[in-house]
């Protein structure tokens, strides 16, 4: 597992496929090493297509603290600041450099609150340490910046990412080079030429149907001007050389933050400070599924809706059951009163829906997916924490504060389904059984098995990752919204929008200026939300 930033790879652990192939950086005192590579630039763009206002919507959602987010493109604020110019910028406890204890890390581009512009001395950094906001301290070495120039804020302010679900927009990639600047049209010509016509896309192997589900065919359309650094050959990065970065396979994703047109052509800049041409990629639509927030009318029992659209069923004129030629949409969820009944061998759900008439409804029990508070608690749940329960063989995740659940949604759990004693989960594709609590937050982390430029796989900028059991981890999954199906490599998948409001609302909060977070393994962070993962 790695974190990878701008091709620098962070080297981990185990090794995972696809939507959890990354590793977090290694919390204080769980692991034996810690990466000591830089992430590359984590610049993420506003999404390709708009979501709805549903999508954008979070009152449905947990309760919403106050955005941290950073705010993209804003003005910095006055007083001291330092800048994280090109390598991971590591948030320590205290004036000691230590690769196995950290607070956070600040993402490459952006900046961070000094409480005072004059160094500390330390341990293991020569040029000593600055203490930063809101805690920590920041070794003074090539990483970081009191004075970045101007092109280089110009560049990364173009690929900063935006606040909200869909940190950048996304696309699927059809085998294309990324650019170091724009090509001319005879230069992208014999650069391309391998890769066949644009705009004709190429299927993926079946075993990753899933990550073409919402890509659309529809050819990305320039809607920015374009950046002025790119004007006359410019460059997307300071100190590049040559023409093309890499190449980024077929299969792999992309974030970026613009789409403007340059030599006739629309382009894309990449969240990594690349050109890449729009005619050789899929945008992804934006999922506008979330959970549900439990108060007032929404409470448990209920009973979400999986695999395809089910029956309504009311009482006619006889008084028998019947269904009706209405259905309960896929991935919606109905309340339930909690009373059952047999007819015909069939047992049904009273839910709290009404039809037209007044009618109670009913849904048949084999077509419910119920969530109600358990018989018996788990020990994990504790008044004043908070947790997060996850059911594999339901695809369901309930949220905790002390004995009282917030929220529910449906999340896609590992497509190899229950866990077998013995076998490997990551080989296996399945999300370990266990009780566990949040070792990291990342606000977006790119995951890919390998390291380096030249991989043959990856998935750009997974917006809100929150790691349970590296490299097992909460995420959202921008490319499919199978939700509540076995799906993913084995990590817990949920939809954008509910991947930000549970990493909102977990702890330990990151804080506004930083990328990530330490949770188990770092006090000075606050308390830590448990993750409960149970059949």
């Amino acid at each position: 597992m790695m974190l990878e930033r701008r091709g620098r790879a962070l080297p981990l652990a185990a090794l995972c496929f696809a939507a959890c192939a990354a590793s977090p950086p290694p919390p204080p005192a769980l692991t034996a090493s810690a990466p000591t590579s830089p992430p590359a630039a984590s610049a993420e763009p506003a999404p390709t297509s708009t979501p709805s206002a549903d999508a954008q919507a979070k009152s449905d959602l947990v309760p919403q603290p106050k955005d941290t987010s950073p705010e993209p493109g804003s003005a910095r604020p006055g007083g001291p600041r330092l800048t994280s110019q090109g390598y991971v910028t590591w948030v320590y406890g205290s004036p000691r450099a230590d690769e196995h204890q950290f607070l956070g890390y600040i993402r490459y581009g952006t900046s961070v609150t000094l409480l005072s512009a004059k160094t500390v001395p330390g341990q293991n950094c020569p040029g000593g340490f600055y203490a930063v906001a809101p805690r920590g301290f920041v070794c003074r070495d090539r990483t970081v910046t009191l004075d970045p120039t101007p092109a280089f804020l110009a560049q990364v302010d173009a690929t900063a990412p935006s606040s909200g679900p869909f940190p950048y927009r996304y696309a699927l990639s059809n085998g294309t080079p990324m650019y170091n600047r724009v090509p001319t049209p005879a230069e992208a010509r014999r650069r391309e030429n391998p890769f066949g016509p644009a705009g004709k896309w190429h299927s993926l192997h079946r075993s990753l149907a899933a990550h073409e589900d919402l890509a659309a065919a529809d050819l990305i359309a320039s809607s920015d001007a374009i950046p002025s650094f790119l004007d006359r050959g410019g460059l997307a990065a300071e100190g590049r050389i040559g023409l093309e970065r890499q190449v980024i396979p077929l299969g792999s994703m992309l974030s970026f933050t613009r789409a403007f047109t340059a030599e006739g052509r629309t382009w894309l800049l990449s969240a990594d400070q690349t050109v890449v041409p729009a005619d050789r990629v899929r945008a992804f639509r934006p999922s506008a599924f979330h959970g549900v927030r439990l108060d007032g009318d929404e409470r448990l029992p209920l009973a979400w809706i999986r695999g395809k659209a089910r029956s309504r069923v009311r009482r006619n004129a006889a008084g028998t059951l019947e269904k009706t030629a209405d259905s309960f949409p896929l991935r919606s969820h109905v309340g339930l009163t909690g009373v059952r009944v047999t007819e015909s061998g069939t047992r049904y759900l009273e839910t709290r829906e009404r039809d037209a008439e007044g009618q109670v409804l009913y849904l048949a029990e084999a077509d419910a997916t119920i969530v109600e508070l358990p018989e018996k608690l788990p020990l994990a749940l504790r008044p004043g924490r908070k947790t997060i329960l996850v059911r594999i063989t339901q695809g369901t995740l309930v949220a905790y504060e002390g004995l009282t659940p917030v929220f529910t949604t449906l999340i896609s759990p590992g497509a190899g389904g229950v866990p077998v004693k013995g076998q490997d989960p990551v080989h296996a594709s399945t999300t370990p059984l266990g009780t566990y609590t949040i070792t990291f937050k990342d606000r977006a982390a790119t995951m890919s098995p390998e390291k380096g430029d030249n991989r043959s796989f990856w998935i750009a900028d997974v917006p809100h990752t929150q790691y349970f059991n590296p490299p097992f981890a909460l995420h959202a999954s921008y490319w499919h919204e199978r939700f509540g199906e076995p799906t993913s490599a084995g990590c817990v998948n949920l939809s954008p929008l509910d991947a930000q409001a549970m990493f909102d609302w977990s702890d330990p909060p990151v804080p506004a200026e930083w990328q990530g977070a330490t949770g188990a393994g770092a006090p000075m962070n606050g308390p830590t939300t448990t993750v409960v993962v149970m059949r």
